[in-house]
């Protein structure tokens, strides 16, 4: 199955799952934004494995993930796609945190 589409992104915080960002996947690129940020990067697949590579920037108030509170972050997302879901692990290349993220398919690209 293609994820090549269009992504919901959400994050598991302390009190559930946080809608964080609508992702595009198009051809090995990677772009995701919300009101505040921007993401920008390339995916590979290797059977149902999914590996995002990324980074995203923040254009308004930046808010603490990983650990930390900083504009621009190099990211990596490792999941796996089952269905119209993709589910895994988040990490900032530069901290020890990992945050459980998961991706619901919206809809094809045209």
């Amino acid at each position: 199955m293609s994820v090549e589409g269009i992504w919901k992104v959400e994050m598991l915080g302390p009190y559930g799952w946080e809608s964080v960002s609508t992702a595009f996947l198009e051809d090995g690129r990677y772009l995701a934004a919300s009101q505040d940020h921007y993401v920008v990067g390339r995916y590979e697949m290797d059977g149902n494995q999914v590996r995002v590579r990324a980074t995203t920037q923040s254009h308004g108030e930046a808010r603490t993930m990983f650990g930390s509170r900083k504009p621009s972050m190099e990211l990596s997302f490792d999941g796996e796609l089952s269905g119209e879901r993709i589910v895994g692990q988040a990490v900032d290349q530069d901290s020890k945190y990992t945050v459980t993220f998961r991706a619901t398919r919206l809809a094809d690209l045209p």
